[in-house]
């Protein structure tokens, strides 16, 4: 009958709320303790962690060379390389970094000298290492852009390479070069017309103390040297010869000769 299923229905929730109540008191009894595990675990943890950390790593200080110790760095900016490939005639991008103009003085003649070194940021790979020289080409290709000619340091040849950077950093990149590249130029022509000069000819002095008879005549004219010394021979016989003859014509002149005599002598 329906008051009995009413009379159970209640009978049994009751049941139920009897259990779910001795449920949540056994679960409030038993939140305590694991509270505390809890509480005990995260101390013991952050004490390690505190241990853990407190050690530090002594690492020993390594010198780092990167063969710029002896130049002297005049400018640097952050840009892209691009390399231009002949295969594909197109421009193919090197790496991005740092790029640094170098001077030192060179050992020979103390004469300055420049070079360009760029190495990638972050892993420091060198892409650019090359000397500045005479017949190197630089070109402003746009504001923010130059175009030069470079040593590669994957073959060892000459390449096109590309430089692009801010207006600001271009136009001072720009202007270093192309002065350096004139000084190079300048030099390079100077020693060239130092080269080209001729020696001044050597004087020969003649000994003095030499005798006519030592003086060599020039090549191809044996026969006038010959004449020469006749003419000189005879010089030295004229006045022997004029002496004889004022000798005899005074002789004659004595004796009272004849007009046949005078025209003989």
């Amino acid at each position: 009958s329906p008051p009995k299923s009413n009379e159970g229905s209640t009978e049994s929730n009751k049941e139920n709320a009897a259990t779910e109540s001795g449920s949540e008191s056994s679960s409030q009894e038993a939140t305590p303790e694991k509270a505390n595990n809890i509480s005990e675990s995260l101390a013991e943890s952050a004490a390690a962690y505190t241990k853990a950390t407190a050690r530090k790593c002594l690492l020993a200080k390594v010198e780092v060379i990167t063969g710029e110790e002896a130049e002297s760095n005049v400018l640097q900016i952050q840009c892209k390389l691009f390399v231009f490939d002949k295969n594909s005639q197109s421009w193919v991008e090197r790496g991005r970094g740092l790029l640094r103009l170098n001077d030192m003085a060179s050992t020979d003649d103390g004469t300055l000298q420049s070079r360009l070194v760029m190495r990638t940021q972050g892993s420091l790979r060198l892409i650019l290492n090359t000397k500045l020289w005479a017949q190197m080409q630089i070109d402003k290709a746009s504001e923010k852009s130059i175009r030069i000619t470079a040593m590669d340091t994957e073959d060892q040849g000459v390449k096109v390479f590309l430089i692009s950077a801010s207006s600001k950093d271009t136009g001072q990149l720009y202007a270093a070069l192309h002065h350096r590249i004139l000084a190079l130029r300048s030099r390079v022509e100077q020693e060239q017309e130092v080269k080209n000069v001729a020696p001044e000819p050597e004087v020969t002095q003649s000994n003095e103390e030499d005798s006519d008879d030592d003086v060599l005549a020039p090549s191809g004219s044996v026969g006038s040297g010959k004449r020469e010394r006749d003419a000189v021979n005879n010089q030295k016989q004229t006045p022997v010869l004029t002496a004889a003859l004022i000798a005899e014509s005074s002789a004659v002149s004595k004796a009272g000769g004849s007009q046949k005599e005078w025209e003989e002598l």
